[in-house]
């Protein structure tokens, strides 16, 4: 009987009955995922189709793409000179990219690669040796620390370990073994390798030959690509011995211009004039960038020096070091690693023939990816979204920052409503003018606490009239101080900018879209401001809601806010979950749904973390259950200071906007546009010759270099999960009227607790979290009947 009537349905009757299984086992996946296991490896978005690539014109000495040279492999992660650490600059640097290694010996005539002289800062020699201290004299300077020298092979084998020698990195991949040049060449035999002979006179002077070391390993490998010296003598009695080969030789430049070069006892300074006598014995030169583009006390660009183009001129290549992402950049370069690489390589006047960098993977992006693609268009498809603007060079919600975002290809420009007193609406980066103006100093007595905002004390905008704000000063503020300060020349340049305004230079502009972030409704409500209503006159005013032309984003934390404009459907409402979460339900994703179009993520709730260690572990479940929930997802706020990005990606926003948009993010909420859309023209998406930005999934970094049991045996501690009381809040009240001079309306002289909002009412119960075999039996039936959809859709 049952048989009988499923043949009585008709075909459209079948797609429909599968469909809504098909839903349901959906359903039933994002519900289920354990939150502890790895999400699928995601589909990255298809790339814009490229036609090959024209030959790009270079400035270099012979007209060819500058070489990207792994100072100590990628020493810029791991340990440097390590094996791992060559291996991986390997795996993750453009073709071409050359190791190089600093030549040390030990008290018995073995060769290893080590990054300094004084092993005290890279290796723990100290701990292992606290007995073998020693005080030598350097180049005629006191030098007072641990040194191979006094250590045989085997003592550094058995109980020396390489160490990261810049404390601001990780040090969780300290376990490695110095590396003895032999085996430098045998695993490397098909990479270029460059040897850096640093201190042969040093070397001499206590009976060890780095020359006639150097000479055995030219006969056993003898297509070593470079040799560099910073001694005359040394390069020139290399000369004979790879006379014939392809060898080159490069004479170093020390950073200390005034220190004295030991073979003609001459200062480097004065050696840098006389290119053409070095061009006698040696192919090419090595300098310290700053020899080239140089940096004043305070952190900005000078013009650069003609030493490029005097050495091209005599037939010298020239190669620059000092490169590192996690280097204090002028404030020229806005913080973003690229520029400075671009600087050095796609200016118009010439090029590097070389970067010597820790950090080889972004040597590679700027080389192979983002030289000549200024004028490129668009191959990543992904929204720019600004943060304040371009908040990251000027003052954030500043007519300046808004004309910067503009100019660097925001598809949406953004305006955190904020309210004055006296009722205007204008744009600013927070409620609370400390961090983002300069009212601390003459408003300080009005300064309040208002715990529904915020725990901290503040002074607030709804305290102050209009004309009160414009008698202060926008300030460039940043979550970062010391040496990652922002640019101190525009800290307080810039206009204020009413909501209006904003909208018609919107207008004005053509911007594609503008995004109207709206916090503290009620709170502002029951003092008598009615910025809902603001902002919905301004955008009836601007005549942006009668149109689809420009795109109309409304955001908010609170689902109520979000509520009063369902009504406007060209309006994507985004909702800003500002906690850093880890796991949804389905049922949360749906009741998303009912409120957003769209969520603004924090960038690291798109993965879990591996014991607080600044790495990644796994994939979160959130950017999967949104989009089945039919919810997009804005990740952010993407800065480009190395310490907001985690190791995985290199210290390198570029790194971390390619993999955002890998895992499936469908914008990019940015301080920094420019970099993003820099990013989205790069000449390798879609070009498959070309180098390729590596795709990094959570957790690859720590699971191909630490011990598998290691990593195995960490127990996460439980997910974050994301609940619906963390966005649905109660209907806004209705607004208070209150009169604008009524003292007693301003935050000082109010209960906090009292127009705090009332608690929503509890979430639904939240599903268990199933075993892996009934996940693994859903994803099959899931599975089963996505198949039979596509065969029942071909009917």
């Amino acid at each position: 009987m049952l048989l009988s009537s499923f043949g009585d349905l008709k075909i459209q009757d079948w797609k429909k009955m599968i469909k809504h299984v098909l839903l349901l086992c959906l359903m039933i996946h994002c519900t289920i995922a354990d939150p502890k296991a790895a999400v699928p490896v995601p589909i990255p978005p298809v790339p814009v189709s490229v036609p090959p690539l024209p030959k790009h014109t270079w400035l270099t000495l012979h007209g060819d793409e500058p070489f990207v040279v792994a100072n100590g492999g990628f020493s810029g992660l791991y340990p440097p000179q390590t094996e791992l650490a060559y291996s991986q600059s390997i795996i993750f640097g453009k073709g071409g990219t050359v190791l190089l290694c600093d030549l040390h010996m030990s008290r018995d005539g073995h060769g290893f690669c080590l990054s300094q002289l004084n092993l005290q800062n890279t290796t723990n020699a100290a701990d292992a040796f606290p007995n073998r201290k020693k005080t030598y004299i350097v180049n005629g300077k006191e030098l007072q620390g641990w040194f191979a020298l006094d250590l045989t092979s085997d003592e550094m084998f058995d109980k020396l370990i390489v160490t990261q020698s810049i404390f601001s990195r990780t040090d969780l991949f300290d376990f490695l073994s110095p590396y003895p040049t032999d085996l430098y060449l045998e695993e490397n035999r098909n990479a270029l390798l460059w040897i850096n002979a640093e201190y042969a006179t040093f070397y001499n002077q206590h009976k060890l030959s780095l020359l006639d070391h150097m000479k055995q390993l030219v006969e056993t490998k003898k297509d070593i690509t470079y040799i560099s010296s910073p001694e005359i003598g040394f390069l020139k009695s290399m000369g004979p011995v790879v006379h014939g080969l392809k060898t080159k030789l490069m004479f170093k430049f020390p950073i200390d211009r005034n220190a004295v070069e030991p073979t003609t006892d001459e200062p480097y300074a004065s050696l840098l004039t006389k290119l053409p006598m070095i061009k006698t014995f040696a192919t090419g030169i090595v300098v310290p960038r700053e020899f080239i583009w140089p940096v004043n006390k305070a952190r900005y660009l000078e013009p650069s020096t003609n030493l490029v183009a005097d050495a091209h001129k005599q037939g010298l290549e020239v190669f620059a070091y000092g490169f590192a992402n996690d280097n204090f950049l002028p404030h020229n370069y806005s913080y973003d690693v690229q520029r400075e690489y671009l600087q050095f390589v796609d200016n118009s006047k010439f090029a590097v023939d070389g970067v010597v960098t820790d950090f080889p993977t972004s040597a590679s992006t700027a080389i192979a990816c983002l030289a000549g693609s200024k004028n490129a268009s668009r191959k990543v498809p992904t929204l720019i979204i600004s943060a304040n603007g371009a908040n990251g060079e000027y003052p954030g919600s500043t007519d300046l920052a808004y004309q910067k975002a503009v100019d660097d290809g925001a598809d949406i420009i953004d305006c955190s409503v904020q309210m004055t007193k006296d009722g205007v609406a204008f744009c600013l980066p927070s409620v609370d003018l400390i961090r983002t103006t300069t009212a601390s100093g003459p408003f300080m007595s009005r300064a309040a606490k208002v715990d529904s905002i915020q725990s901290s004390m503040g002074i607030f905008s709804f305290d102050f009239k209009w004309d009160e704000i414009l008698s202060l000063k926008p300030q460039m503020f940043s979550e970062f101080n010391g040496d990652l300060i922002r640019d101190p020349a525009r800290k307080n340049v810039g206009k204020f900018v009413t909501l209006s305004d904003f909208l018609e230079f919107a207008k004005a502009k053509a911007v594609p879209g503008v995004l109207i972030n709206i916090e503290n409704a009620a709170y502002l409500a029951n003092k008598g401001l009615d910025v809902v209503g603001a902002v919905t006159t301004a955008l009836s005013n601007a005549t942006l809601d009668k149109q689809s032309t420009q795109k109309v984003l409304i955001m908010s934390g609170e689902s109520s806010v979000l509520d009063k404009f369902k009504d406007i459907p060209t309006y994507q409402k985004v909702l800003h979950i500002k906690k850093q979460v880890e796991f949804v339900t389905n049922e949360t994703a749906l009741e998303i749904k009912k409120h957003a179009d769209a969520v603004f993520l924090h960038k690291h709730s798109l993965y879990t973390q591996f014991r607080g260690e600044g790495f990644t572990l796994n994939f979160t479940n959130l950017i999967e259950c949104l989009h089945w929930a039919n919810v997009s997802v804005y990740a952010g706020t993407v800065l480009n200071e190395f310490q907001d990005i985690y190791m995985d990606y290199s210290s390198d926003p570029y790194s971390l906007i390619h993999n955002l948009i890998y895992y499936g993010a469908d914008g990019i909420i940015t301080q920094y546009p420019g970099t993003a859309n820099a990013y989205t023209r790069n000449l390798c998406t879609g070009n498959l010759e070309s180098y390729r930005i590596p795709d990094i999934n959570p957790g690859d970094v720590i699971t191909t270099s630490l011990d598998p049991k290691e990593v195995e045996e960490y127990k996460p501690p439980p997910p974050v999960h994301l609940e619906t009381k963390d966005f649905v809040t109660p209907p806004l009240p209705a607004v208070a009227a209150i009169s604008i001079d009524d003292d007693k309306g301003s935050a000082s002289s109010n209960n906090t607790n009292a127009n705090a909002p009332s608690s929503p009412s509890p979430p639904p119960e939240q599903a268990q979290t199933p075993s892996t075999a009934t996940a693994a039996t859903i994803n099959v039936v899931a599975i089963f009947f996505s198949t039979m959809l596509g065969l029942v859709t071909l009917l």
